[in-house]
């Protein structure tokens, strides 16, 4: 027998929900892989070394204080213990657990619902407590406290002792190398390397997918029976950059430097400038995969312009165009995507609020398409180990649509010929995402999620002319039309406050010795800002208009601030309503055409969803719901598949994901400073951003779609 580092595996659960079964059916499998493997079975430690204990409290007690003493010795000594025990209460698990080192332990729930259990009753033992023969019974007459956060659960009542066994022996060979090590020397078995896809759906809300739509997408719906899921909790702000790029790195707004889609670069008055994939200082998760040697596709991922070089495929994501420079990597790519799409790759839809209505549907159809086939022939035809791809038409379906299915919206008006623009487009969707998962092979781990949600806009408001109204702004002249301001219009000289707006707003202050023209006294600084954020929560226009917003610090919000940060940042009515930067003849308040306003606004949540295709196609049903999903977890999770540990908690508990764990756990040793170059410098010798030609393309775009 080979000699493995030792270890303790723990079985807790209701009498009847295959402890001894699947502990025996684990060891016969750990044998047969040369480890030294003793199995404690509660029965029989009854009948030998605790036969003198009864069924009492403290007795039940005893009886588990001695079984883990017993598992202790057996563990250091270099055996794996498998351990077979009711362990009715909590208080006694986490006594066992303080035993032992935490990587030496591990506690398996089987999870089997009293009927079940009753029912197979293999030894007789509920019908004698039903009786009132055996007293003090577990389930019937005492109690059994669900574990509350056991390293695996596996739902026996609902899963074969064949797939419950997988199941558990796949969660081993991740988590100890020695008993994956146990197989190689055994049977000389290939290493087979998980892949994971990342399916990612700009703007696709909790409240659609979990609840309004689950009825009519059979494939969402499938891949919730059997994964996780749940909604998943935005950045804030909740908009598109910088969420994604905080998905995929598990940093916050705040720690990359992007606040949106626009940033001051200094503390001067000089116009926000956009933000491209040269901003984000922090590695991804496929710079770590191709860091180890894998390969990654990418595909539509926001603020991924210009395309770096690295061991793979890119093309750019939102708000690039594909006229830019290095838009696809290698930049031939971009030559090609026309003949694989089968059609003009669209990398977004251009100047769809001029456009007919009629129209954009046609072209939200199209752009999944062509973006979803252009992701399933790379797929096939190129070596990955990560993929990412991101469809932004979700996000534009909402814009221009909301109205016309949301009863909740104020504009909604049933029975327009635009009604089922929205829950079509979901249905295509739907088809689409079937279609690409077909292409995978079941070593992949499939996570699809959204940057953000939708919810009705129900209007604007102008945060400048509120300053303006309430002296904070002042202006060099008055403005006859109404227009977005601009930093010449204002007298800095005498101005404290002004806004950027958005679908959220962010205040700037005048600050002596830090802007060219300051004006609040540095040591009057938080004063100043205390009172600006007590007064922004309630905006009144006087005429009986008035919204209760949230307004944020931003050094309390992020774990650290980078580049240039707002002094304040304000979500207007629960983010119902838009901030608008607009000064001139208008109100503080206002709705319709002219003022960047569309259909929706972004909720906080979009979605999650986990799933190994191995379960899938092998009909494990897992189902489970995840409640507190945020989007630092992507990260540490498609990481922690592939086996590499960045050094990131997580939230997600690490009984959700028992089957997608990779088969080699390594620590990770990304350097940035020496990876710099490799991902920086491209064939020409120099990599480039957005021009300033570029940076007015964008502008003008994101104006249009009402980020700014």
């Amino acid at each position: 027998m080979k000699k493995n580092i030792g270890k303790t595996i723990w079985f807790t659960g209701l009498s009847g929900s295959g402890k001894s079964t699947l502990s025996t059916e684990i060891k016969t499998i750990l044998e047969q892989r040369n480890i030294n493997v003793v199995l404690l079975d509660g029965d029989l430690l009854r009948s030998g070394l605790n036969r003198d204990l009864g069924f009492s409290a403290e007795d039940r007690a005893e009886n588990i204080r001695r079984a883990g003493e017993t598992a202790k010795i057996l563990c250091e000594a270099g055996h794996t213990v498998l351990a077979a025990f009711i362990t009715p209460l909590e208080t006694l698990r986490r006594a066992v657990r303080n035993l032992f080192h935490p990587g030496s332990y591990l506690e398996i729930y089987l999870e089997c619902s009293l009927n079940v259990c009753e029912n197979r009753d293999p030894k007789g033992l509920y019908k004698k407590a039903r009786q009132g023969v055996i007293p003090n019974f577990t389930g019937i007459s005492s109690p059994f406290e669900i574990p509350h956060a056991p390293d695996l659960l596996i739902s026996t009542d609902s899963m074969s002792t064949t797939e419950s066994t997988d199941l558990i022996m796949r969660f081993l060979d991740a988590r100890f190398p020695d008993i994956r090590e146990g197989i190689r020397l055994a049977k000389a078995a290939p290493e087979r390397r998980k892949k994971v896809a990342v399916i990612g759906l700009d703007g696709v809300p909790a409240s659609l997918i979990f609840d309004r739509f689950k009825d009519r997408l059979p494939t969402f719906r499938l891949l919730m029976e059997h994964g996780t899921w749940g909604p998943l909790k935005s950045t804030d702000p909740p908009i598109t950059i910088p969420a994604w790029a905080c998905l995929t790195t598990g940093k916050d707004p705040g720690e990359l430097g992007i606040y949106g889609f626009r940033n001051r670069a200094s503390y001067d008055y000089s116009p926000l400038c956009a933000s491209d994939s040269l901003a984000i200082k922090a590695p991804g998760i496929w710079d770590y995969v191709e860091d180890y040697g894998g390969h990654s596709i990418l595909i539509g991922i926001p603020q991924t312009y210009p395309a770096k070089k690295h061991p793979g495929i890119t093309i750019s994501g939102f708000p690039a165009s594909r006229n830019s420079e290095n838009f696809t990597y290698p930049p031939q790519l971009n030559n090609e995507l026309d003949r694989i799409a089968g059609g003009t790759y669209m990398e977004d839809i251009r100047e769809f609020r001029n456009r007919p209505l009629s129209e954009l549907s046609t072209e939200l159809h199209q752009m999944v398409e062509r973006r979803f086939r252009v992701t399933g022939e790379l797929m096939i035809a190129q070596p990955w180990d990560f993929l990412m791809m991101v469809e932004i038409a979700p996000d534009r379906a909402h814009h221009m649509f909301w109205r016309f299915f949301d009863p909740n919206h104020p504009k909604y008006e049933p029975g327009t010929e635009f009604e089922n623009i929205i829950p079509e487009f979901y249905d295509f969707l739907d088809s689409r995402l079937n279609s690409l998962l077909s292409l995978m092979d079941d070593d992949t781990t499939v996570i699809i999620v959204s940057d953000h949600g939708a919810m009705p806009c129900e209007g604007g408001v102008c945060i400048n002319r509120w300053l303006i109204d309430n002296g904070y702004l002042f202006l060099n002249r008055p403005i006859d039309e109404i227009s977005r301001l601009d930093p010449g219009m204002v007298d800095w000289s005498r101005t404290t406050a002004w806004s950027e707006g958005g679908y959220y707003g962010r205040i700037f202050l005048n600050v002596r010795n830090r802007e060219p023209q300051g004006t609040i006294d540095p040591e009057n600084y938080e004063m100043f800002r205390d009172d600006l954020a007590r007064r922004l929560q309630i905006i009144d226009d006087g005429h009986g208009n008035s919204t209760i917003n949230t307004v944020f610090k931003p050094d309390q919000l992020y774990a650290e601030l980078f580049n240039t940060p707002p002094d304040l940042m304000i979500y207007i009515d629960g983010l119902k309503r838009r901030a608008l930067s607009l000064v001139g003849p208008t109100d503080i308040f206002v709705d319709g055409d002219g003022y960047s306003l569309d259909d929706c606004n972004h909720d906080p949540y979009g979605i999650f969803i986990c799933v190994d295709l191995a379960d899938l196609r092998r009909g494990r049903k897992i189902n489970r719901k995840l409640a507190a999903m945020s989007y630092r977890d992507l990260f540490p999770l498609a990481l922690g598949i592939h086996g590499i540990d960045a050094g990131v908690n997580t939230s997600c508990p690490n009984t959700v994901f028992p089957s997608t764990q990779f088969d080699q756990t390594v620590q990770a040793s990304w350097s940035y400073a020496q990876a710099s170059q490799s991902l920086r410098v491209e064939q020409n010798g120099q990599q480039k951003g957005f021009s300033l030609e570029e940076q007015e393309i964008v502008r003008k775009r994101l104006e249009e779609l009402g980020y700014i």
